[in-house]
C-alpha cells in the first residue's frame, strides 16, 4: 500500500515524524503519524512554519522560545503547539535548513538503539526508522527535547501557582 498524497499537513501530538524525501527534482515530507502515512507535496520545513502559524505562534518564536532556554546552540528542539498545556516537542536530526533534516516528535519515540547505519528509531506504533545519524547526537538531541519539555512544565506549574484564582462570575 503507498502513502496518500497530499498538499498540506497540520501536524499534532498524532504527528511521529517529518522525513524529507526526493520526488523527481523536489523534496517532498514523508509523514508518519498515529494512523497512516502521507507524501506532502511540500518540505518539512514549510508543513513545519504551517504548523506553528495554525496553532498561534510562528516558526520563529519557537526558535527563539528555544534560545531562550538553551542559549544560542544548533539543532534546537521546538515546541510546534501545546495540547491541554502539554507542550508538543519536534526535535531535528540536522541543522533544520538542511535537505537531509528529520523531524521527530519527542512523545513518539519508544526506543533509540545504535545500528550499523548510525541509530534505530523504535516508534510508539512500533515501527523502526535506521538513521544516518549518530547514536550519540540523536540521544543528545532527546536529551535537550526532555529537557525542554520539563523546563515547560515547570513554567506551567509556576504560572498555574502564580496566578490568583478569578471566579468565572
Amino acid at each position: 500500500m503507498s502513502p496518500n498524497y497530499v498538499n498540506g499537513y497540520l501536524m499534532s501530538f498524532n504527528t511521529y515524524l517529518l522525513q524529507p524525501i526526493q520526488h523527481e527534482s523536489k523534496i517532498f515530507t514523508h509523514v508518519i503519524d498515529k494512523h497512516n502515512e502521507l507524501i506532502v507535496t511540500r518540505r518539512p520545513l514549510h508543513v513545519l512554519r504551517k504548523s506553528c502559524i495554525s496553532m498561534g505562534t510562528t516558526y520563529e518564536a519557537a526558535k527563539y522560545s528555544s534560545k531562550r532556554f538553551f542559549g544560542n546552540q544548533h539543532k534546537l528542539p521546538i515546541v510546534v503547539a501545546y495540547d491541554y498545556g502539554f507542550p508538543c516537542i519536534f526535535l531535528p536530526t540536522y541543522s533544520p535548513a538542511s535537505i537531509h533534516n528529520i523531524w521527530i516528535g519527542l512523545h513518539a519515540i519508544s526506543n533509540i538503539c545504535p545500528s550499523n547505519e548510525g541509530c534505530m528509531i523504535t516508534l510508539k506504533n512500533a515501527m523502526e526508522i535506521e538513521l544516518p545519524i549518530t547514536y550519540n547526537s540523536i540521544s543528545k538531541q532527546f536529551v535537550n527535547a526532555s529537557m525542554l519539555y520539563k523546563h515547560f512544565m515547570e513554567e506551567r506549574k509556576q504560572l498555574r501557582h502564580d496566578a490568583p484564582y478569578h471566579p468565572p462570575f
